[in-house]
């Protein structure tokens, strides 16, 4: 079991390692953020869910609002290691206009004693018929929680990576790392609370945000 998570523990700081490497020095803004959200998952069927989700996100040190969105996707899982989702998002950000995101990611993911490890590789398209060049990332991120045994909550760690594809060269344009516990309320309801880490990379001065957010879900 050791060998599984020392391994994850080097992939992850290597990729953070790496990510900076290719960064800024110079720093910033920094910023303290809050995000909220919450969703439900309708099971079809066995091997078929819906899911819908509502956030909201404050900036500035929590003195604006940085986003609002409401989101809807498809999920399968055709293997017990393997999920596909992919899904739409509608969105008001980017100086207020309403953006749209269509997304689709694979999730792979194992267990190891108390341990369960994912890697899920995910591509976002947003767009908006009035505003050029709007992002599009590949988003690689790794993730490890510990199932405890009498205690209610669950803590994880994960590392996300983004590699923007429409940029003219190409580049890794953001990381994040996050500490988080999972709370189970029910058989059907559970509640996420993390701390965020969010950085630019490749910028002149790249920003720092610092995210404290919270999660509630609920199968239905």
């Amino acid at each position: 079991m050791k060998k599984y998570l020392l391994l994850f523990i080097l992939i992850l700081f290597s990729s953070s390692f790496f990510a900076q490497e290719m960064g800024s020095s110079p720093i910033g803004q920094k910023d303290f953020q809050l995000w909220l959200d919450a969703g439900f998952k309708y099971k079809v069927n066995k091997k078929f869910d819906l899911l819908f989700e509502a956030a909201y996100r404050r900036e500035n040190n929590l003195a604006d609002i940085n986003e609002n969105y409401i989101e809807v996707q498809a999920q399968t899982d055709p293997l017990k290691f393997l999920v596909f989702s992919g899904g739409y998002r509608l969105s008001g950000w980017y100086d207020q206009a309403l953006v749209n995101r269509l997304f689709a990611y694979a999730k792979f993911e194992f267990e190891a004693d108390r341990f369960r490890f994912q890697y899920r590789i995910r591509y976002d398209y947003n767009f908006n018929g009035e505003i050029k060049e709007l992002p599009a990332n590949f988003r690689n991120k790794i993730k490890v929680k510990y199932r405890t045994r009498k205690f209610p909550l669950d803590p994880y760690l994960a590392y996300e990576l983004y590699y923007r594809t429409n940029y003219q060269d190409r580049r890794f344009s953001q990381q994040r790392i996050d500490a988080g516990l999972d709370y189970s309320i029910s058989k059907k309801q559970s509640i996420s609370a993390y701390y965020r880490y969010q950085q630019q990379l490749n910028a002149v001065a790249p920003a720092q945000n610092f995210i404290l957010g919270i999660s509630y879900s609920i199968d239905i």
